[in-house]
């Protein structure tokens, strides 16, 4: 029932992919050997773990870049590995930020066109609070539990089961709310879901779910791991084989049905379909004080003079930033003159950013 076109342009991106990823994972088999050379366990992370596991078929996943997890104290250890593999490092701020602000530093190699990204942990302080996990002893665990695995004959680690679900839920949301000053969006939300179903059909039967419901109440994030099952179950449809424990063990009656629904309608829209929400609106609106409203809403309409100079592209020093300060208002509310015509929206972005902004 398929049209034969677009069985050809399924088939002709099956088979670009195919050969894309063949093509990283003999990097990442060159990347691993060395690694386990030099004594520094590593853990693979989401596509180049999963395309091989759970999917089955690695033509069936897209990869964009490869994810490695290793132990805080193996981070120089990778980097010097990194280096001599022939990576150069990648970012906007120097590696020591990232080792203090982040959870990962980026590498590439520049001319095999390949990202690799190192991690030591899941999650950061910056992240927003329902996503926001930065105790160590889940990554102790984790490796505690991390399960032996072989990439074309090379030896690493996959996260177990348990472990595997949460952090790609952590990972599903943490995309959806890219920054504090970001609005929901739905860019990469499909292939993400796609994990987690696959991760939920081939270990069906196998999942610790007392564990996995024992880790989500200590970090207080089992409502995000319930939303997100349940998001995926009405995204993928009723597959009783692979949801059958999730409805067993996860209680629907605890569930903000609505909030699903919201998410659901969200993520199936376009990016450029939606209405951009000023972020200062929405900040102001989820504030829990009248005082931090105000506040919100005066640094929204007048923020510091450096952030004037840039708005209107000004001399930071120049008197006329004081012009500008008059006409801010005028040129905000021409701005998002169109939020005012799609309030609806603007809700449902306060219901969306005041949910992520909060810990169970």
């Amino acid at each position: 029932m398929i049209p034969r076109e677009i069985m050809y342009q399924l088939r002709t991106a099956y088979q670009g992919n195919l050969a894309r990823n063949m093509y990283l994972y003999t990097e990442l088999k060159r990347i691993l050997e060395t690694f386990f050379d030099k004594g520094v366990k590593v853990i693979v992370l989401k596509g180049a773990a999963l395309a091989k596991t759970v999917y089955g078929d690695i033509g069936l996943r897209q990869m964009s870049d490869i994810d490695l997890l290793v132990k805080r104290e193996d981070l120089p250890h990778a980097e010097d590995i990194m280096s001599g593999l022939g990576y150069r490092f990648q970012g906007d701020m120097p590696p020591d930020w990232y080792r203090e602000n982040h959870q990962h530093i980026s590498y590439i190699h520049p001319e095999k066109n390949i990202p690799v990204e190192i991690h030591w942990h899941i999650s950061r302080r910056a992240h927003l609070s329902r996503i926001r996990i930065v105790d160590t002893d889940i990554m102790e665990r984790w490796w505690e539990r991390a399960q032996n695995i072989e990439f074309s004959g090379s030896k690493a680690l996959m996260l177990c089961p348990e472990d595997l679900i949460l952090h790609l839920c952590l990972h599903f949301f943490k995309h959806r709310f890219i920054s504090q000053d970001e609005s929901f969006t739905s860019k990469g939300a499909l292939i993400q879901m796609c994990d987690i179903f696959q991760t939920l059909k081939h270990y069906r039967g196998k999942i610790d779910w007392v564990r996995l419901k024992s880790e989500a109440e200590k970090y207080r994030i089992e409502s995000l791991i319930s939303t997100t099952l349940f998001i995926v179950r009405e995204i993928m449809g009723e597959h009783e084989d692979v949801f059958h424990d999730v409805h067993r063990r996860i209680r629907s009656e605890d569930l903000d049905k609505e909030l699903v629904r919201l998410m659901k309608r969200r993520i199936l829209m376009r990016d450029d379909d939606r209405t951009l929400v000023p972020n200062t609106l929405v900040q102001s609106r989820i504030a829990h004080t009248f005082q931090e409203k105000v506040k919100i809403l005066v640094r929204g309409v007048f923020p510091r003079p450096e952030v004037i100079a840039k708005r209107y592209s000004v001399p930071s020093s120049s008197k006329r930033i004081y012009f500008y300060y008059v006409i801010s208002p005028f040129s905000l509310l021409l701005k998002h003159m169109h939020v005012l015509w799609n309030i609806p929206h603007v809700k449902e972005e306060i219901i969306l950013k005041r949910w992520i902004n909060e810990k169970d």
